[in-house]
């Protein structure tokens, strides 16, 4: 029987000391972030984090909030705390997160910024297909996004989705009065970014 390859024992050693450091390697732990509510204001009023991340509010002054602002991938609410009380989220979904005190939501704000928006095209194929007096807007999603739709023409329509999933998506105007047409979407992305497109079309 023949013998293996000889194997120096310096060989051996740094062989073991890779292996070992690839099986202790793990992914980047979350990190935990501090917003202070004092002052009637949010201290940093906009904090940059990761996915994964934890912001945790103390409250040095009593009978603030910390609100998520409707409408995002994400929602949040201390309801009203008492000085020295925290409250904490843990962030899943990447976005730009606008959130308020609700008894001072006027004036005391904050935004919390998750991740990167790595879709440079919000929106595609936004097409206008009408069949009588009715007509049909359709456009895909590439991420999720809120939608507003306005037609200006004879007949007069406004449109509004809080928030849609990437996707196809569609609706139908009907009872349309005959004249020429223009309709305006406008979609902002959970970071607010904002794309506005329009199409011309005639009812005959």
């Amino acid at each position: 029987m023949r013998d293996g390859p000889c194997v120096s024992p310096a060989v051996r050693a740094l062989l073991l000391a890779v292996l070992l450091s690839l099986a202790t390697a793990g992914p980047a732990s979350a990190l935990d972030w501090s917003v202070d509510v004092t002052d009637f204001k949010f201290t940093p009023p906009e904090r940059h984090v990761e996915v994964g991340d934890k912001v945790l509010w103390t409250f040095t002054d009593g009978g603030h909030t910390t609100t998520s602002k409707s409408g995002q991938p994400e929602r949040w609410d201390s309801d009203y705390e008492t000085a020295g009380g925290t409250y904490e989220h843990v962030f899943q979904t990447p976005g730009r997160y606008q959130y308020y005190c609700r008894p001072h939501r006027s004036y005391m704000k904050g935004v919390i910024v998750v991740g990167e928006d790595a879709v440079s095209d919000t929106v595609d194929r936004f097409r206008t297909r009408h069949r009588g007096r009715t007509a049909t807007i359709s456009f895909t999603l590439n991420e999720a996004a809120r939608m507003t739709y306005r037609l200006k023409g004879r007949t007069r329509r406004t449109v509004k989705r809080a928030r849609l999933e990437a996707g196809d998506h569609r609706f139908k105007l009907r009872r349309l009065a005959r004249g020429t047409y223009r309709g305006t979407l406008s979609l902002s992305d959970d970071f607010d970014n904002d794309v506005t497109q329009k199409k011309r079309f005639v009812i005959p």
